[in-house]
């Protein structure tokens, strides 16, 4: 479970695959969801940093398991990442997200659905939303 306050979050300009929900763990699928919302572990451009696997610092993996949950064993969740394939590690020790993680996301809109109304049909009922078409 996250702690409140632990992270800045971004407005969800990334949300998880079908294929990361299917595959993996709970807990691997809040591992990955944190590091694609949490501004300590994404670029200037909103991307999902590397992140050095253990690291004395505070934007390595071993950080990012510990911010979701101190119960969590870094290694069993590196494992399982690595095993499914939503992770790499490159020469240099780092592990990339694999994009196949993370689509981007709906931007927010509030809690309303916007109805289209057309004024030319009987009575003035709603039309199909704008997104159905």
């Amino acid at each position: 479970m996250t702690r409140p306050g632990s992270c800045a979050r971004i407005r969800q300009s990334w949300q998880l695959t079908e294929l990361v929900n299917t595959l993996l763990s709970a807990s691997a699928r809040e591992v990955v969801r944190h590091w694609i919302s949490c501004q300590k572990f994404l670029d200037a451009d909103n991307e999902p940093t590397l992140l050095p696997i253990s690291s004395p610092g505070e934007a390595g993996f071993t950080s990012l398991v510990g911010h979701v949950n101190r119960e969590l064993a870094p290694t069993v969740i590196f494992n399982e990442l690595l095993r499914k394939g939503i992770v790499e590690q490159n020469d240099s020790g780092c592990l990339l997200l694999r994009r196949s993680a993370y689509v981007p996301g709906l931007p927010y809109q509030g809690d309303s659905v916007s109805i289209a109304e057309d004024d030319t049909s009987y009575g003035n009922s709603p039309r199909r939303r704008l997104n159905d078409c």
